[in-house]
């Protein structure tokens, strides 16, 4: 088992999904952050923790992508493989693999800071626990610095490295988005309307203003 080796195949459909997941977690962490404070009020818990583990989720995801430990499946493998079986692809000759694999050193190239610092989270304080992140935890944010607009990066340029090497060797290309992956906001807007009948109720009631603020979102027509 220790020389098992997977195939472009398998690599790709592995790859693509981390991609997926990553693009997936990182929107809900998104949406999350710049969600209604009156809607996300009403599970504070829940919300704050998946919004937290949303975003720790695509910074694993991201990492994986790239990982240097040994013997793990990373773009980097699917690289090595292109290359030393560029003879084999169908739907490309072996110098449009050679040229696919320098492209995609050079999109690699751009992302080194970024992977960089996604790295050093990873080893510091989301797979580890650093005593220097323990001491001083505002450090890896200076060490470390990392935006959302960051990921997006990685994960766009990664999903067009992936894209490329399908379509030399399968002749398919994927839209590296899942179909309902914002689906989450459906669920805050029944929340936001749930919290708007909540004060029409109270005001019918009392008849006075309700106390608490109302969800930015204005009530649905329907």
């Amino acid at each position: 088992m220790l020389n098992v080796k997977p195939t472009i195949d398998q690599i790709l459909a592995n790859l693509r999904n981390e991609v997926l997941l990553g693009k997936a977690y990182l929107g809900i962490g998104k949406g999350l952050a710049g969600a209604d404070p009156v809607v996300l009020s009403t599970s504070r818990t829940f919300f704050g923790l998946t919004l937290e583990a949303s975003l720790q989720m695509s910074q694993m995801l991201a990492a994986k992508l790239y990982d240097k430990t040994n013997r793990t499946v990373t773009v980097k493998s699917l690289l090595e493989m292109a290359q030393s079986k560029a003879g084999m692809f169908k739907y490309g000759t072996p110098q449009e693999v050679s040229a696919a694999v320098k492209e995609a050193e050079t999109r690699i190239a751009a992302l080194v800071p970024i992977l960089k610092s996604v790295q050093e989270r990873r080893n510091q304080a989301l797979a580890h626990l650093d005593p220097k992140t323990v001491t001083n935890p505002a450090g890896l944010d200076v060490e470390a610095k990392l935006t959302l607009a960051d990921l997006e990066k990685v994960f766009a340029e990664t999903g067009a490295i992936l894209n490329e090497f399908s379509r030399l060797w399968q002749d398919t290309t994927s839209i590296m988005r899942f179909i309902d992956d914002d689906d989450f906001t459906s669920a805050l807007a029944l929340i936001a309307d749930a919290k708007h009948a909540q004060a029409d109720r109270y005001e019918s009631e009392f008849k006075e203003p309700y106390p608490s603020p109302r969800p930015q979102k204005p009530k649905s027509t329907w």
